[in-house]
Parts: C-alpha cells; sequence; structure tokens
C-alpha cells in the first residue's frame, strides 16, 4: 500500500465531497497537481472573492471621546476642594515635625492606635489659650486632680502651637513636662496629638488609668 504523502492532507477532499453530496459552490480549490509557485498567483485566488466595503472609511468604532474643557477642570477643582473640606483626605498628624506623644512601657497598640485616631471619647477639656506659664501650670494641676478625683479617663487640653509666639509652642512643652511629673505620672497611660479635626498639634489628648501605678513612661517629641 502507497503511503500518502504528508504534505497534501486534503488530497481527498474532493471525493470525500462527492460522495456525501456536499456542493461548495462556485470555490473550486486550485487541484494540487496544478498549483503555481507564483505568489501573485496564489494571492489572487485567496483574494479573489474579497469585496470592498463602500464608505468604510466613515464609520466610527466606539463612542467619541467628549473633548477635554475648562468647564470639566472647573468641575475637577470643585471635587478636590469638596473632599477636602469634607475631610476625606485626612492629614496624618504623627507624620507632622512638631507631633507629640508618650506612653508607658508594654502599652497594648491597639489602644495607642485609637488613641491617635482620636477614636476614645474625651470626657473633660481645658483650654489653656492666653494663659501665662505659671496660670497655666495651676490650671493643668487642678484640671488632672479632679480628672483622677472623678474617675474621668480621656481628657484633651488646648494648648496652642504657638506660631505667633516668638518664643514657640512654650505651653505645649510645658505641657509635655508637667504630665510627666512624678505627681502626675503614675495615673497617665499615654497622651498624644489630637486629630487634625479636634486640634491637631495645638491640642493633645490624655489617657488615665484605671489605679495608679508607677511605670517608664516613654515621650516621642
Amino acid at each position: 500500500m502507497k503511503d500518502k504523502p504528508l504534505n497534501r492532507p486534503f488530497e481527498s477532499l474532493a471525493q470525500y465531497l462527492k460522495e456525501h453530496g456536499i456542493d461548495l459552490g462556485e470555490k473550486t480549490p486550485i487541484p494540487p497537481d496544478k498549483e503555481s509557485d507564483n505568489p501573485g498567483d496564489l494571492l489572487s485566488a485567496a483574494m479573489k472573492d474579497v469585496r470592498t466595503i463602500k464608505n468604510a472609511g466613515k464609520r466610527v468604532m466606539g463612542r467619541p471621546r467628549k473633548p477635554f474643557s475648562a468647564f470639566d477642570r472647573e468641575d475637577q477643582t470643585r471635587r478636590l476642594l469638596e473632599c477636602a473640606v469634607q475631610e476625606k483626605h485626612r492629614i496624618n498628624v504623627t507624620n507632622l515635625p512638631e507631633y507629640m506623644e508618650g506612653f508607658v512601657e508594654g502599652i497594648n497598640p491597639l489602644v495607642m492606635e485609637k488613641l491617635r485616631a482620636g477614636e476614645f471619647a474625651v470626657q473633660r477639656i481645658l483650654d489653656l489659650h492666653g494663659c501665662s506659664m505659671e496660670s497655666a501650670d495651676e490650671l493643668f494641676q487642678l484640671f488632672i486632680q479632679e480628672a483622677i478625683r472623678d474617675g474621668l479617663k480621656c481628657l484633651k487640653v488646648i494648648h496652642g502651637r504657638g506660631l505667633k509666639s516668638k518664643s514657640g509652642p512654650v505651653l505645649k512643652e510645658g505641657l509635655k513636662r508637667w504630665i510627666v511629673r512624678a505627681m502626675h505620672r503614675k495615673w497617665v497611660l499615654a497622651f498624644c496629638n489630637a486629630v487634625m479635626n479636634d486640634g491637631g498639634p495645638g491640642a493633645t489628648y490624655i489617657l488615665l488609668k484605671s489605679r495608679g501605678a508607677k511605670e517608664h513612661l516613654r515621650v516621642i517629641g
């Protein structure tokens, strides 16, 4: 039995179509023995049924792109301002160079995260704006003593950022010293600057313990 050539897989196609009554119409394949070696003839045979599509250059695929106008820029600017006002993109106060915080060693990190995020309910506020160092010190002593006596947990002290002071944030630096005094230190669990919409670096949260216990208080900033 003679082997069929491997390079002519459709050699028996005509016989198969005839036996099964399949009519391909006018499309008649070129017989294998009459195939031309001329590339132009092969291309003409392949392209003989191709038809030109009228008005093809006028057809638009997909939706036309709307030109970007000055009104679009104004609308985009307005949306960015609205996001800023609504604080959808808040400034992280912990990234500011004037940020300060302190905490006892071994504190639960989740507690510190909640304090930094302003998630504890502030129970009492002390505003030291316009006070001298001496009067601010006295007010703070009385403020924290009463808070400890009343069993409060979260306080806020407003001291300002000292931006208009030639000496800088003196009340803020004074508050840091007053917090870590031996008389108060055993009651302080942690403290940090407030979130931006609650005073930012111009205010400080103070978290108190349920029971006084002397522990090392680490201060940053």
